[in-house]
């Protein structure tokens, strides 16, 4: 039952940034099916693996190739939907930890909050790089050129 207030609490930041982030509110319920996935993702490998690292990893490959197909569906640029979706994955509190660390004079743990930090940004960059990577055709866009729709030089 945690999980599903979860899920939807992660929609409704995501629709919340959205917002601010000046989405047409058109495409607020599929940014918010994003993120509610990437957490949904997130947490289901959470329980299955104790690696942080490789449940963001995961979660982002599928919100993002979620995002990819929302384009599609929806005629839009992906980043609209990434950009919101991600919203939940971005390890803020691991950057506030390091900060902290930091200001506390602290190297050890800051440090270690910093290494922490990096792989599961590095993940999010992975998970993006491999979902970006996969064939368009998977998402529905179609590479058929008309020769007629091209200007003359």
């Amino acid at each position: 039952m945690q999980l599903i207030w979860e899920v939807l609490a992660a929609a409704a930041g995501t629709v919340a940034f959205s917002v601010l982030f000046q989405a047409p509110p058109r495409h607020f319920p599929y940014c918010g099916l994003v993120g509610a996935i990437g957490w949904l993702v997130y947490r289901l490998v959470g329980l299955w693996t104790a690696s942080p690292v490789l449940a963001t990893f995961v979660a982002t490959l599928v919100l993002t190739a979620c995002s990819r197909w929302f384009s599609t569906l929806r005629r839009t640029p992906t980043l609209l939907f990434l950009v919101c979706g991600i919203f939940t994955l971005v390890p803020g509190a691991a950057i506030y930890n390091t900060a902290y660390h930091i200001f506390m004079d602290h190297p050890l743990q800051a440090s270690e909050a910093a290494s922490t930090t990096l792989k599961l940004a590095v993940a999010i960059a992975l998970g993006i790089l491999a979902a970006y990577s996969l064939p368009d055709r998977l998402f529905g866009w179609k590479r058929n050129v008309d020769t007629r729709d091209s200007a003359p030089l």
